[in-house]
This record gives structure tokens, C-alpha cells and sequence, in this order.
């Protein structure tokens, strides 16, 4: 187990260390046209790069199930992509252009199904730092909890049939930001429709959105088989337990950035609204501790004003008592006689 582990976090660590090296240049190329000839096949070797570390990934964290459930992702996806390419359903017309190679069986480009690998996981990474009922949806919180009774199950089950839906819209969106990249500046694949979202139609993003819930859901079903089986648990640093959502934020901010140098401002404030969504929904609970504790410490400071100025305001009342008794100095006198 740990020298599975140990070569495992190696392997994930060096092919994120290669992947954080090409990063920038491929924004940078990509955003302001400055591919060379030879560098057109780059993102597809890039999307296999990231989909082999999340496969990676999903092995190391939950051993045969993970590496079942990153077989499953490669083999669903392609099946479903290539009924796409060749029938047109579900996503809609279209084909792949020649800038992705190799191809599988000359039709789907070895990288597409890649790229559902990185994907799956990566939604499932944002998904679980989502706070929905009061708790992160983790695996600590969700897969790991015993639901006993009829109660309980129906409360997991609600619990991930959210966890689907929720990781299937990110995965979806993330897709919004892909698209006008992949068909207008990458050339990826050409969509038989005109008008709408930069030509893409929304059956396409229909088609996202119920492909990324059956992954998802066959993932969740593995992880929590796998979860419920792990005898021992794996000495994995936080860093690296979320890498997922590392891979999310970088390809969202990837997209994003070129959309906006390429002039495609829909798609770039869409990922900037889905990257401030984040960023908000995560440091939420940071923020309102920040604002209860100067509420505390407030508190007290107020209490001490409001001290101050009684004392301040009988201070005044005695001091105009004792100027009105200056005025009136006879009429003190003889009250002090008749006493």
C-alpha cells in the first residue's frame, strides 16, 4: 500500500510539475495566436497529460475502484462522443477537424475522452467544497457518514443526488468557457449550426450536463464503495487531496483569459462570474467569522462609550446646576437661613 502510494504521488507530482511548466506559454500562444505549426497538436497532449493525472488520482485515492471508475469515464465518453460525431445525437451536428490527433478508429480524437477524465473529477473536486446543508459535500461528510434506518438512506441519498446535479452543472459550465475556445481560435471540432452561443447549440450543453451526471454518478457509487472497503487510510496531504479542484480553477482561468484576449467577452464573463462565485462561496464562512469576531470585540468598546458618556452627560448636569445656583445666590441664602 504505501509503495503503491509513494509511486503514485510521484508520478501525479511530476506530470503536475510539467503541466504547471507548459501552462503559461499555452495561455500565452494560444491567446494571442501565436501557435507554431508544429505546436497545433500540443493540446491534445495536453489534455491527455491532465486526464492521466486525474486517472492517477482516482487510483491513489481509491485503488482498484478508481481505476475501474477512470476506465469507465474513458469508455463511456468516447461511445457517447462518437454516437455523437456520427449520428448527431445527443450534442447536436458536428466533426472533428484534423488538429487533434490520433484519432480513434478515424473518427474521435484519442484526447476528447481524455479530457472527460480531467473534467468528471475536477467538477467532483469544486463540488466538494460546496456548503450545502450547513457541511462541505466531502467524502469525510458524505460517503464516509453511516445512514442508518429509512431516514438516513433517504438523507444519503438526497445528500448525492445533489452532489450529482451540482458537479454536473460545474462540469457543464466549464464546458460554456471550453467551447468558443475549441471551435473559433483551436479549430477543435466544427458545430453544423450557426447563431445562438457562438454557434454552439444548447443541445450540446444539454448533452454535457446529462453525460457529466452518469459519470458522476458512477464515480460517487465507486468512491463510496471504495471508501466503505479502505481498511486503512492513506497518509495524503491536503495539497494534493484537492487537486481536482486545483485542475478546475486552472483550466476555468485558462479559458477565461483567452476568451477575453480573443474578444469573446459573453464567454469571459461567464467564467469570471463562475470563478467570483467560487472564490465568494468558499471564503464565506471566512468572512463571516471575520465580521462576528469585530462584532466581539466591538462589543465591549461599546459598552465603554456608552459608560463614558453617561458619566459625560451627568458631569454636565451638575454643572449646570451649580451655575444656576451662582445666578441665584440670594435666593440660596435664604434657603439656607430658613433651614
Amino acid at each position: 500500500m504505501t509503495q503503491r502510494s509513494s509511486f503514485f504521488r510521484s508520478v501525479i507530482m511530476s506530470l503536475f510539475g510539467i503541466y504547471l511548466f507548459i501552462y503559461p506559454f499555452a495561455v500565452f500562444l494560444v491567446a494571442f495566436n501565436r501557435v507554431p505549426d508544429w505546436g497545433t497538436s500540443m493540446g491534445g497532449v495536453l489534455l491527455m497529460l491532465q486526464g492521466s493525472m486525474m486517472g492517477l488520482w482516482l487510483t491513489l485515492m481509491y485503488g482498484r475502484h478508481g481505476m475501474i471508475g477512470a476506465g469507465l469515464i474513458v469508455c463511456i465518453s468516447w461511445a457517447i462522443e462518437h454516437l455523437g460525431e456520427t449520428t448527431g445525437f445527443p450534442f447536436g451536428l458536428y466533426a472533428y477537424t484534423e488538429v487533434l490527433v490520433p484519432k480513434i478508429n478515424g473518427g474521435v480524437p484519442l484526447a476528447i475522452p481524455f479530457a472527460w477524465l480531467l473534467v468528471v473529477p475536477a467538477a467532483m473536486g469544486v463540488t466538494d467544497r460546496m456548503h450545502i446543508y450547513g457541511r462541505a459535500l466531502s467524502p469525510l461528510t458524505q460517503d464516509m457518514s453511516v445512514a442508518t434506518g429509512q431516514d438516513g438512506r433517504r438523507r444519503g441519498f438526497v445528500r448525492s443526488l445533489i452532489t450529482v446535479m451540482v458537479a454536473a452543472s460545474f462540469a457543464t459550465l466549464l464546458d460554456v468557457t471550453i467551447e468558443p475556445v475549441a471551435v473559433h481560435v483551436n479549430n477543435y471540432w466544427i458545430w453544423d449550426h450557426t447563431g445562438g452561443y457562438y454557434d454552439v447549440p444548447l443541445s450540446n450543453f444539454a448533452a454535457w450536463w446529462m453525460t457529466s451526471a452518469l459519470l458522476v454518478g458512477i464515480i460517487l457509487w465507486l468512491r463510496r464503495a471504495a471508501l466503505a472497503n479502505q481498511s486503512d487510510r492513506l497518509n495524503i496531504s491536503p495539497w494534493l487531496q484537492h487537486l481536482p479542484l486545483r485542475m478546475y480553477l486552472f483550466n476555468l482561468v485558462m479559458f477565461m483569459l483567452i476568451n477575453l484576449v480573443q474578444g469573446q467577452i459573453a464567454a469571459a464573463i461567464i467564467g469570471g462570474l463562475i470563478l467570483g462565485y467560487l472564490v465568494f462561496e468558499w471564503q464565506e464562512p471566512s468572512v463571516v467569522r471575520w465580521v462576528m469576531n469585530g462584532i466581539t470585540r466591538t462589543e465591549p468598546q461599546n459598552r465603554a462609550r456608552e459608560t463614558i458618556d453617561a458619566f459625560s452627560g451627568i458631569q454636565t448636569i451638575s454643572r449646570r446646576l451649580d451655575r444656576r445656583v451662582d445666578q441665584y445666590p440670594d435666593d440660596h441664602a435664604r434657603v439656607s437661613e430658613s433651614s
